[in-house]
């Protein structure tokens, strides 16, 4: 596992350890950040169930202006924050936080946070990435431009909501799915909808 691309392009990248621990393949790592494109440049990035923060330490070497990885696996931070000090992505753009995804994204809701990317790649077993796409949108105003998930389990968005799906990529059992933000609730779409790294 190494950076893809950007600054740090080439770094190794250590693995985490642990019962849950799913690093995100480099072809969907890929494809992802071919779709998010130059939207990275000075974006804040929420990187939830980072895992070894290898999704967050490439939108940081693309050039996002700081990230924000949470992680409530104590055993997995470890490898993260060694994966940081290998990049020398220091606490002024690489914010860790321990702690629950879910909760730490209520509680960004209700401080009227808000951030360019979140990124969420729950475990694919149960209804945790449907419970992500269900906080953001209903954080009652926009919580983020654009939230990908990964996932192997359906997510759904209600018509009437404020997410809409702009677009999916399947890589075998993987899922990623891409949301923007409705122009009448936010400009998380742009002037004409279209998803970032669309032509």
């Amino acid at each position: 596992m190494r950076v893809i691309a950007g600054a740090k392009k080439g770094v190794d990248l250590r693995c985490g350890h642990g019962p849950f621990f799913r690093p995100t393949a480099q072809i969907v790592k890929g494809s992802l950040f071919s779709t998010v494109g130059g939207e990275l440049e000075g974006a804040l990035v929420v990187d939830l169930f980072a895992g070894s923060g290898a999704v967050g330490i490439e939108a940081l070497s693309r050039g996002a202006s700081r990230v924000i990885f949470v992680e409530q696996d104590s055993r997995i931070m470890k490898a993260l924050r060694s994966n940081l000090e290998r990049c020398g992505f220091g606490p002024d753009v690489a914010k860790v936080r321990l702690g629950d995804a879910i909760r730490i994204l209520e509680r960004a809701a209700r401080n009227g946070d808000f951030f360019d990317i979140i990124f969420a790649d729950p475990p694919y077993e149960g209804k945790t990435a449907q419970k992500v796409v269900d906080t953001v949108a209903g954080s009652g105003s926009p919580l983020c431009r654009l939230l990908v998930v990964e996932h192997g389990n359906p997510v759904f968005v209600k018509e009437e909501g404020p997410l809409e799906l702009a677009k999916t990529r399947r890589f075998g059992r993987t899922v990623l799915s891409y949301f923007l933000y409705r122009k009448e609730v936010g400009d998380g779409a742009g002037k004409d909808g279209a998803l970032p790294g669309d032509v």
